[in-house]
């Protein structure tokens, strides 16, 4: 396997007696579209501030090409950071903003034209170079600090909420737009979020950290459909949890009953624990005296795509939330107060420790 082109070794970062960062190691390979992705205080923009150099590191290193750059200046490493504020110069033009970096260079007047003419064609705004930043939208703000930081062609891209700013429309486009140039450039982005969407759509991997640690790294599949804990389960879209027992082989819910679910290694007879199951994996019909789980329909939601089904069952004393295609919707024809079956298929399920 070739080299990676980011390695970080066992990294801390301590604030007094708070581990901000704590023992944290991660590979990341060449060409890369990478998110770190936490809630607030999980450690992610310490660690993006820390590649960056703008935090020193307590203990670990980081390899960028096999090479320790943990004591190199910001302003000598081949990085580049991209703030959600974009903080472009408000009395210069776009091209004026993205050739910043190039000027301070010393790079010479024809190849800053030449590049800067490569960059706005690149994030497509060519036509719109003469204007300042506040005659243009959201998104178009947003390409203009993209192109600035690409400019330079940094061996490794960082963002923090890049996208934090614009509505909810404009970030979906923006995704796509952002994963867009990343191929078309070649350059191996970092994007930190709290936005699990954006994380799956955008990134090729998605690392969950949780009070400095890792938990998870995997493909955005990989961390919907085989999550490695509760936590990463409960992160990452919306899921069941049904509180079981480990008895006699067999994992028994609340109501007495065996369900349907993959039996967990490590866990023993007597265990307490919670079977995982996503709302799109659960099967409905209206109820006709089967000997299965059963739930009452409390409330529907209509989402245009599909729709969500919020039943109370003897499963859990918390609703279970059901995914419906449109067509399965229309199918079934539920509404509040039906009486429903439930069913599932086990290899569907995930089982986790209480």
């Amino acid at each position: 396997m070739t080299q990676p082109l980011l390695s970080l070794r066992n990294v801390e970062k301590h604030f007094g007696t708070v581990r901000a960062v704590d023992g944290f190691s991660l590979d990341i390979q060449e060409n890369e579209f990478f998110a770190l992705l936490g809630a607030s205080g999980s450690g992610k923009t310490t660690l993006l501030r820390m590649l960056a150099g703008f935090e020193t590191l307590t203990g670990g290193e980081i390899l960028l090409d096999g090479k320790d750059i943990s004591q190199v200046p910001p302003n000598r490493r081949p990085v580049n950071l991209m703030f959600q504020s974009y903080a472009l110069f408000p009395h210069m033009s776009i091209a004026q903003n993205i050739a910043y970096g190039l000027e301070m260079e010393k790079c010479s007047k024809s190849e800053i034209k030449r590049r800067v003419g490569e960059m706005l064609e690149i994030i497509q705004l060519s036509h719109l170079a003469g204007r300042k930043p506040d005659q243009l939208s959201g998104g178009q703000r947003q390409r203009v600090a993209l192109g600035r930081a690409l400019i330079k062609r940094p061996r490794l891209l960082l963002l923090d909420e890049p996208l934090g700013a614009l509505d909810k429309k404009l970030r979906g486009d923006m995704q796509l737009e952002l994963k867009r140039l990343q191929h078309e450039i070649g350059i191996t982005f970092i994007i930190v979020t709290h936005d699990q969407e954006e994380a799956l759509v955008m990134a090729d991997r998605v690392a969950i950290l949780k009070d400095g640690k890792l938990l998870q790294c995997a493909t955005p599949r990989d961390i919907y459909e085989h999550p490695n804990s509760r936590y990463s389960a409960d992160f990452i879209g919306v899921m069941n949890f049904l509180p079981a027992t480990l008895r006699q082989g067999q994992v028994i819910a609340a109501n007495g009953q065996p369900v349907a679910a993959q039996l967990p290694e490590g866990l023993s007879e007597g265990n307490d624990v919670v079977v995982a199951i996503r709302p799109e994996r659960l099967q409905v019909a209206a109820y006709r005296g089967g000997g299965g789980p059963r739930g009452r329909v409390l409330a529907t939601a209509y989402h245009g795509l599909d729709l969500q089904l919020h039943l109370q069952t003897n499963l859990s004393s918390e609703p279970i939330t059901v995914r419906l295609t449109a067509q399965e919707a229309e199918q079934t024809a539920l509404s509040e107060g039906d009486e429903v079956e439930l069913g599932w298929n086990a290899k569907d399920t995930r089982v986790f420790a209480a």
